[in-house]
């Protein structure tokens, strides 16, 4: 059975989430037919058709909610009303340990004023209220296993708040902290107001993996640059930045996705980033 209930906009210390109806079959596919290809959040891994990201010991992250944090009783939860409708933020369904998530726009609320209901029996309606349900899910979290799966981080910031710290663009002050750092040369004017969006999320990732290395880590990560990216380099050891390409070359080094090909040594840029087990 499943057990369909909706988070609604209220103040805080009212209680948020509304009972919407139980069904005798699942809404969605279930997480063991959709999460059979999954991969460890990285926001430099870019899934294939139907792979599933996953955070591990969810329940005790900064991002979980009190639904998953803690035990809930749905007897607790009032009963969804008319007046609810158009305050809907998402709604869940659990299904046994497993707690299935979807966002709901306004696009997804649908209010019509006269509309012929088509079922088993057909009838007239004057006021009519349809939630839109998506064949899969946005994130689904599987109690067992204390892990969160979803498919685009985008489509979950509005349930869990906070969670995209996980793949930010830095912030104007830190891209021009990063901008002076010692082996970085800004030539022809270029400034931290032609960084664009995308490096400004390489940015933000290159300073978390700079504040993990040692001083002699990052000269062995400044040297690798300069084997592939050469013309970046100047003659005082600093990397020349003069354009938006220059940067990105620089960031994408910093997080070592250069490689060369064993045969033909060809030299190459990973798009896309999976750690092996």
């Amino acid at each position: 059975m499943s057990q369909l209930f909706a988070k609604i906009r209220i103040r805080e210390d009212m209680n948020k989430y509304r009972k919407l109806l139980y069904i005798d079959k699942p809404i969605y596919p279930t997480s063991k037919e959709l999460i059979q290809n999954s991969s460890v959040y990285n926001p430099q891994t870019l899934l294939e058709d139907g792979e599933w990201y996953y955070i591990k010991d969810f329940s005790n992250s900064k991002y979980t909610i009190d639904i998953i944090s803690s035990s809930f009783e749905t007897v607790d939860f009032d009963t969804f009303l008319a007046k609810d409708f158009n305050k809907i933020d998402y709604i869940f369904v659990q299904e046994q340990n497993e707690l299935y998530f979807q966002k709901i726009n306004k696009t997804q609320l649908i209010k019509k004023r006269k509309g012929l209901h088509i079922g088993d029996n057909l009838k007239y309606d004057e006021d009519i209220s349809i939630i839109t349900i998506n064949e899969i899910p946005d994130a689904i979290y599987v109690k067992e296993k204390d892990t969160l799966y979803f498919q685009k981080l985008t489509s979950i910031t509005t349930i869990f708040k906070g969670i995209e710290q996980l793949y930010r663009e830095a912030t104007e002050e830190e891209t021009i902290k990063f901008l002076k750092e010692d082996f970085i040369v800004l030539k022809n004017g270029f400034c931290s107001e032609n960084v664009k969006k995308n490096n400004r999320k390489r940015i933000a990732l290159a300073i978390d993996t700079l504040s993990h290395l040692k001083k002699t880590e990052q000269e062995q990560i400044f040297s690798y640059i300069e084997d592939y990216c050469p013309k970046l380099r100047n003659s005082n050891d600093s990397f020349e930045i003069e354009k938006e390409d220059d940067l990105k070359m620089l960031l994408w080094g910093i997080e070592q996705r250069f490689y060369t090909t064993p045969i033909k040594k060809e030299k190459r840029v990973a798009n896309s980033i999976i750690t092996l087990k």
